[in-house]
């Protein structure tokens, strides 16, 4: 089970179904929306990219679906 706080990599899988926030990507500078800083996944799905730049990206669980 992933605590809220837990963070993940792109193409790593949801431990949990939730809602995530973007933390930061592998581009300088980047600064994605407010409506592309936070995604639903479900278990089993994987992270994507940053939506902005689609570099890598670090994602947050912010709350539990």
């Amino acid at each position: 089970m992933a605590n809220i706080g837990d963070r993940f990599k792109t193409c790593q899988e949801a431990p949990e179904s939730g809602v995530y926030r973007w933390v930061r990507c592998d581009t300088p500078g980047c600064s994605p929306t407010e409506e592309e800083r936070e995604i639903p996944l479900s278990e089993g799905e994987h992270f994507p990219p940053c939506r902005s730049c689609g570099s890598a990206a670090v994602w947050e669980l912010i709350r539990y679906a």
